[in-house]
């Protein structure tokens, strides 16, 4: 069994995507099974971190479905897959921080993505 949970130190692991913080935790969903995963702290085109109760698996695949309502009311839908990358304990004990690489999705669903932060987005500080 792969390590649950596991800290990078590769020095070499920066982000180069800007991290957009959401006004609400979106409910991240594994889309073969219907299962809430754990809900969206932050997004990137490239990543997603959600936080969730218990450790997951670091390496393993995932189909991922985000549901939300835009700016209009209209349900969008966006699904892709998703590689954990990493998972800690948060710095509240009771819960777990875990990071996904997005790995492939459709053209429909990046723009979903694209519309999901422009939508949802904490505004920038002044």
């Amino acid at each position: 069994m792969k390590d649950t949970v596991r800290r990078s130190d590769d020095s070499n692991n920066q982000r180069r995507m800007r991290r957009h913080y959401l006004i609400y935790y979106l409910r991240v969903f594994d889309r073969d099974t219907g299962a809430i995963l754990g809900h969206l702290v932050d997004i990137t085109p490239k990543g997603i971190m959600i936080l969730r109760d218990s450790p997951i698996e670091v390496g393993n695949k995932y189909s991922l479905r985000l549901r939300w309502r835009n700016s209009v009311g209209r349900l969008q839908v966006a699904e892709f897959e998703g590689e954990c990358k990493w998972c800690r304990p948060d710095v509240n004990p009771d819960f777990y921080g875990a990071g996904f690489a997005i790995s492939a999705a459709s053209d429909e669903h990046v723009k979903a993505i694209a519309e999901l932060i422009g939508d949802l987005k904490m505004p920038d500080p002044v």
